[in-house]
C-alpha cells in the first residue's frame, strides 16, 4: 500500500466518459498541467494522466475506482505513483 502522502501522478484507460471522468477528478483537486519551477510556461499531461500534490498513490487509486464507479465506467487499468519531479517538454 502506497500511504507516503506527497506529488502523485495517476494514469489510467477506461472504456468510455473521458470527460466526465477527468471532470470529476479535477474537482477533487487533481490537475493535467503543471509550471516546471513556478516558470510561466505550463505543460498539459496526456489525456488520461492526471497530479495530485497531497495524495497518496492508494488514495489516488482509491479516488480513481470511486469515480469510475459513480460514472459507471470500466477501469481498464490504471497506476499511482508518487512524483517528486516534474520536467516536461
Amino acid at each position: 500500500m502506497g500511504n507516503t502522502v506527497g506529488y502523485v501522478l495517476i494514469s489510467y484507460d477506461i472504456n468510455k466518459s473521458h470527460t466526465q471522468v477527468k471532470t470529476e477528478l479535477e474537482s477533487l483537486g487533481y490537475s493535467d498541467n503543471f509550471k516546471y519551477k513556478n516558470g510561466v510556461h505550463r505543460y498539459y499531461l496526456p489525456n488520461t494522466t492526471l497530479w495530485h500534490s497531497r495524495k497518496s498513490s492508494t488514495q489516488a487509486m482509491n479516488d480513481l475506482k470511486t469515480v469510475c464507479k459513480k460514472l459507471n465506467v470500466v477501469l481498464d487499468k490504471g497506476i499511482a505513483v508518487i512524483a517528486d519531479e516534474f520536467v516536461g517538454a
